[in-house]
């Protein structure tokens, strides 16, 4: 059994949301650093050209997302679970706050700091969205944005006023840490959830569960232990024996997977070799890490053919 390992940079919301569904299940970890911004040439070797944050490592399988990473985290400590609880909206909450909630935060947090964020950082993410950040324009967008967030945080203050401590009822769910990671993000924006005092407890809530049991290690252990592994056997998939899903692809055909947002310039082309409901791999073959399965959610990912030969 390896250790998991996550790579990560200290400023990535969803980095901290990792880490917090780390220290729920008590889980011991190792941390890998990632530059904040491009070139990553450690990350990509793992990933096949897939550059954002985090990314968790378990031997030869590399695990893009942290939807996809909270199954993982199940699989490995079943409890406390992060499935959804029947009776509570844990799921939907966690995609309303990826696909709106969180775009917001971003437009929040870049215009509150804009003249504190380096030129790197700025040209790094306007690159990752296929269109320009210009500091003038965060700055102009800051109080429409902090307005409609009170809106919506106002909401969720609504929302956590009931019985149940997290959104997922007794324990945290996805939902929780998927939303918890937006508000880490507008904190350290210096927005002011004073007006919002259920959403600063459950804040406190979450604060407390931690980042568990972590060691540092270098970026070139993570990748020699990739190497030495070999990926773990894959469940049974659809496709198999030529028979194509809906997406009219089929198992060993070479593909590409693109996030659909911030997507651009982290594309990886590799071998299909499963294709689930919930999750897709491609098989690639590293020069510093020999074989790998990189694996990827379904939802908030672009699946299509690709021209060339497989990787492996």
């Amino acid at each position: 059994m390896h250790t998991p390992i996550l790579h990560h940079y200290n400023e990535s919301p969803y980095a901290e949301k990792a880490r917090l569904m780390l220290g729920h299940k008590g889980l011991t970890w190792r941390s890998v650093k990632v530059p904040r911004v491009a070139p990553k040439p450690d990350l990509v070797a793992l990933t096949g050209g897939y550059r954002k944050v985090p990314v968790l490592q378990v031997g030869a399988d590399i695990y893009c997302d942290t939807r996809l990473i909270a199954e993982v985290l199940d699989t490995l400590q079943p409890e406390p679970s992060l499935r959804a609880r029947a009776g509570h909206f844990d799921e939907i909450v966690a995609n309303w706050v990826d696909t709106l909630l969180f775009g917001r935060a971003v437009g929040y947090t870049f215009g509150a700091l804009a003249d504190l964020l380096p030129d790197a950082l700025l040209e790094d993410r306007a690159a990752l969205r296929g269109a320009p950040l210009e500091r003038e324009a965060l700055k102009r967008a800051l109080p429409l944005a902090t307005q409609e967030l009170h809106s919506h945080i106002a909401w969720l203050d609504t929302a956590l006023r009931g019985n149940s401590p997290f959104v997922n009822g007794e324990t945290p769910g996805n939902g929780d840490f998927t939303l918890y990671a937006t508000l880490w993000f507008l904190a350290n924006g210096r927005f002011d959830f004073s007006r919002h005092p259920a959403v600063q407890a459950w804040m406190t809530r979450m604060i407390g569960i931690g980042h568990g049991h972590r060691e540092d290690i270098s970026a070139e252990e993570a990748l020699v232990e990739a190497a030495a592994a070999l990926p773990a056997r894959l469940p049974n998939a659809t496709g198999e024996q030529g028979s194509a899903d809906a997406t009219g692809l089929i198992l060993g055909q070479v593909v590409q997977v693109t996030p659909e947002q911030l997507g651009h310039g982290t594309s990886v082309t590799g071998e299909l070799v499963s294709l689930q409901p919930q999750r897709l791999t491609l098989r690639l073959h590293s020069e510093r890490c020999g074989e790998l399965h990189v694996h990827f959610p379904r939802t908030g990912y672009r699946l299509k053919a690709a021209q060339g030969t497989p990787a492996a």
